[in-house]
């Protein structure tokens, strides 16, 4: 009975794990088109997103999100490259979630989440590990579908970072606003 369970967890993870590596964002709006059409999704969903990919995150580097420091959520609207701020809903969110274990542990647990996250097309832009404090940084960007990752030592001691953040969304039925 536990074995079945198991596999039973297992193939739930997998498949969850294949949809948010393989398409949960769509591509984000062109640099070079201030009009391109936005990507729509509700906050919603996007945090229910962010919310997987994190625990997604966590079972690469084999680590458990706690609730102590509890996630946090994020949303902000969405700045153009020219500073601009629509009136029309568009957001981006930042979401992190923290997991509680020894600093001596966060470098093996990111070391992990750095190789997965490679084979699922995220170019990893910056890893840094610092053995003498310990501890270690990592930050990385899926160049596709546009979204940024970090997981890195942060304050509570003891405390690894998982976070995401989103490109700009529009919500479904919004009127995009032109620039």
């Amino acid at each position: 009975m536990a074995a079945q369970r198991m596999n039973s967890v297992r193939s739930f993870v997998l498949i969850a794990l294949t949809v948010l590596f393989t398409g949960a964002c769509m591509s984000q709006q062109s640099d070079d088109n201030a009009n391109a059409p936005l990507p729509r999704k509700s906050r919603a969903d996007t945090l229910s997103w962010a919310k997987q990919y994190t625990s997604a995150m966590a079972h690469y580097a084999q680590v458990d999100i706690a609730q102590d420091p509890a996630p946090r959520t994020h949303f902000e609207d969405c700045i153009g490259k020219d500073d601009e701020v629509a009136d029309d809903g568009r957001f981006t969110l930042t979401y992190a979630t923290y997991a509680r274990l020894p600093a001596q542990e966060h470098t093996a647990a990111v070391r992990k989440l750095r190789m997965e996250l490679k084979k699922h097309g995220v170019d990893v832009s910056d890893y840094t590990e610092a053995p003498d404090r310990p501890a270690v940084t990592l930050f990385g960007k899926n160049k596709s579908e546009g979204y940024l990752i970090i997981a890195d030592t942060v304050k509570p001691a003891n405390t690894l970072r998982l976070s995401v953040s989103t490109g700009c969304f529009l919500p479904p039925g919004a009127e995009q606003q032109k620039f």
